[in-house]
């Protein structure tokens, strides 16, 4: 990346000709650094810009601007060529990082692409039409410079609009009548928008938006509809209002990353004629470049993409959406622990504009906040079109158990998936939990097959045993390691398992597979979808991948085999997300004309969810939740922080637990919790123990303060999660 001496591009900061320079830089440091600033050029706040720690160079921004430092020696910071980011981003990348009680460098290290402002690629080039005819005209060739017409074109995409093969598009080009041309931002991401139609209340809804949009202030959302109703197409709309009259405007759509699927994608381009920029952790090294200077440079006028999306450096950010709000995927359990669907109303309000959580379920903190009115209510109540809900039914596997034992499937689910077979329609199949079987157990002395460095079983993935947890895998024993009986047997399904059942039962059925081991990448994603659409599957098997994001307009049956296993799971979220998952899970069925069924199979059908569920009743269900938070100060009616600690010698880890809330300083409004083993006590070979802080105000300062007080041994790590999520 070269530098500039006496340039800066346009900003909206401030500048000042002070010669100290204070730099956030992408490592762990927990402190800015003071730089010498020597170019000619003003110091401005929001420079990228290039500064040695120790014997390397890395790149950092300039976060403040001062006359003097308290060090006599300082080295030099070198402003990096792009231009600088936007005051409002670096306001909002050094609150999350506090909010977060991060390392300063922490939101930079999301910011930047593998800790540097990125190489500008290569420009992009894109087919178009010169004007010369061919030597021999074909009746495929004429098809292609018909189609072609003034557009810029991919090769492939070319070549399927002209429904031709890819060696006549490559002819054209050899012969001149085509050619590649370098295509700049603007017209990569320009739009050509096409209508579409919307129900009344999707328009009423749209509508609300575009009217937040117009006013240029903070205003959140909640875009309640149920499954199918038309909830994208309702932000579709005013995103393309937003391009139509805000010609600088940027849009950035959240959403968790398995529903970022190629239907999803090709939706989008239908509706806007150009492709948004991508931006998640499967996208190419050319991608990312290219995307993180159109976003700077403001030319990508809407992002696409997962939670780190949202730390991009924007120009003109004038509407959010966060597709999917209640997701678990949002919040980021490493490092740098924040919740994009949180962190997304603080980038709303700090850029004035609008932002819409969407969801068919929405997180209990959202529905909290529409409740006391902090956020609009936008209602889809209905299927849109000529779609209605499936009906719901609940099977009591203490009643109508599988045929045989050892097997997972009820009688009632086998003639659900028989009689769809018979009317060539398809069904899904969904448990959440890939491999063959959870754990591998003797029958000869009871021993456990578990990990050596977790506290965890070895999940049996055909002929090997792995760990979920830190990547341990081992053949499959032949015979018990403790009394060397051959008796080893599977306990409990996986995806694999309920896949050989389906194949013993239905032998002629086409059995697709959506789990982890299976699709591994957008491409196996897209390949499986397409599958489906063509009606080459019977039966898809699948995880939470398959819970979000797909519309099959043949599939009407949606089988859960498992539906208590979310609820065997003690912490304070999980009812709430075993009524999301179920819930969405079971909106994959009868989206179109054809009317949809789904079967749960469960051993508790008299537990309030299951009624929910079955009652279309989640209001109820949210508000009984709600209330049994509210009695005990929990979320979203007090605020947690969760410190982790972790060693190799657990009885170093206790006692380092004890010695810290020993020593909690005095506060009424505060209380403290543990230490106690976490619910996966080890990992990797280290000990964890965790510690709770509840309270009814931002507990950071009290945290900080408190951590600060007591010395820790160095060999203790301290991880600490503001509004934890899991447990």
């Amino acid at each position: 990346m070269t530098t500039i001496q006496e340039k800066q591009t346009n900003f909206d900061g401030f500048k000042t000709t002070g010669c100290v320079v204070r730099v956030v830089v992408p490592v762990a440091i927990p402190k800015v650094l003071d730089y010498a600033w020597k170019s000619r050029a003003d110091a401005i706040l929001g420079t990228f810009v290039k500064v040695p720690i120790g014997n390397r160079d890395v790149h950092g921004l300039v976060v403040e601007v001062a006359d003097k430092s308290q060090f006599s020696k300082l080295k030099e910071a070198a402003p990096l060529d792009v231009p600088v980011a936007a005051k409002t981003c670096v306001d909002f990348w050094r609150w999350i990082g506090k909010y977060t009680m991060s390392a300063p460098g922490d939101a930079l290290r999301a910011v930047l692409v593998n800790s540097h402002v990125p190489e500008r690629p290569e420009p992009i080039t894109r087919l178009k039409l010169t004007g010369k005819q061919p030597n021999k005209k074909t009746a495929p060739r004429d098809k292609v410079l018909q189609v072609a017409g003034s557009k810029l074109w991919q090769a492939g995409e070319l070549a399927l609009a002209a429904g031709v093969s890819a060696g006549v598009v490559q002819g054209l080009v050899k012969e001149s009548c085509l050619e590649w041309v370098p295509v700049n931002n603007e017209e990569l991401y320009q739009p050509a928008l096409d209508t579409s139609a919307l129900s009344t209340a999707q328009s009423k809804a749209s509508a609300e938006i575009k009217a937040a949009l117009a006013s240029q202030e903070f205003k959140p959302f909640l875009l309640d509809g149920v499954m199918g109703s038309g909830k994208t197409e309702v932000y579709f709309d005013a995103i393309a209002h937003m391009l139509d009259t805000e010609p600088n405007a940027q849009a950035l759509v959240l959403v968790p990353e398995i529903a970022l699927t190629p239907q999803w994608m090709a939706r989008f381009k239908k509706r806007f004629g150009f492709e948004p920029v991508i931006w998640h952790s499967a996208i190419t090294e050319r991608q990312r470049k290219q995307g993180w200077h159109a976003i700077n440079d403001g030319t990508a006028r809407v992002v696409v993409g997962a939670r780190s999306a949202l730390l991009l450096p924007y120009r003109s950010l004038r509407l959010i959406v966060v597709d999917e709000e209640h997701d678990a995927s949002y919040k980021q359990e490493d490092q740098f622990r924040y919740n994009g669907r949180d962190m997304a109303v603080v980038a709303a309000s700090m850029w004035q504009c609008s932002v819409v959580l969407a969801s068919a379920t929405p997180s209990l903190e959202t529905w909290h906040n529409v409740n006391v009115g902090k956020y609009g209510y936008l209602s889809l109540p209905d299927r849109f079109g000529n779609a209605v809900l499936p009906s719901l039914n609940l099977v009591d596997m203490r009643q109508t158990p599988p045929p045989e034992k050892g097997k997972w499937i009820s009688t009632t689910l086998i003639d659900a998936l028989d009689a769809r077979l018979a009317r060539k329609e398809q069904s899904l199949i969904f448990l959440n939990r890939r491999g063959y079987a959870p754990l591998l157990l003797c029958r000869g002395c009871g021993h456990r097959f578990d990990c050596p460095s977790c506290d965890a079983s070895l999940i049996i993935h055909g002929n090997r045993l792995r760990c979920h947890h830190c990547g341990f895998a081992e053949p499959m024993p032949e015979k018990c390691p403790k009394c060397e009986s051959d008796k080893l047997f599977p306990i409990g399904p996986g995806t694999r398992r309920v896949v050989e059942e389906i194949k013993e039962m239905f032998p002629n059925a086409r059995i697709g597979i959506a789990d982890s081991d299976a699709v591994t990448g957008v491409h196996d994603m897209a390949e499986l979808v397409e599958q489906v659409e063509n009606g080459d599957v019977d039966i898809v098997v699948g995880t939470q991948m398959v819970a979000k994001g797909h519309n099959f307009p043949n599939l009407t049956m949606v089988g859960i085999v498992d539906g208590d296993m979310g609820l065997a799971h003690g912490d304070l979220r999980t009812s709430e997300r075993t009524f999301q998952l179920l819930t969405q899970v079971s909106g994959r069925a009868g989206r179109y004309d054809k009317k949809g069924e789904v079967f749960i199979q469960t051993y508790q059908p008299e537990h309030p969810l299951f009624q929910a569920i079955l009652d279309h009743n989640r209001d109820g269900f949210y508000k009984l939740e709600l209330e049994n938070r509210k009695a005990f100060g929990d979320p979203p009616f007090g605020r947690w922080v969760s410190i982790l600690l972790s060693g190799k010698n657990e009885n170093q880890v206790i006692r380092c637990g004890q010695i810290l809330v020993q020593n909690v300083p005095a506060d009424a409004d505060v209380q403290v919790l543990g230490p106690a083993a976490a619910p996966l006590a080890r990992l990797k070979d280290r000990f964890r123990y965790r510690i709770i802080v509840k309270g009814k105000k931002p507990l950071q300062n009290f945290v900080k303060t408190w951590l600060e007080s007591v010395p820790v041994p160095q060999n203790i790590r301290i991880d600490v999660d503001v509004d934890p999520q899991r447990f």
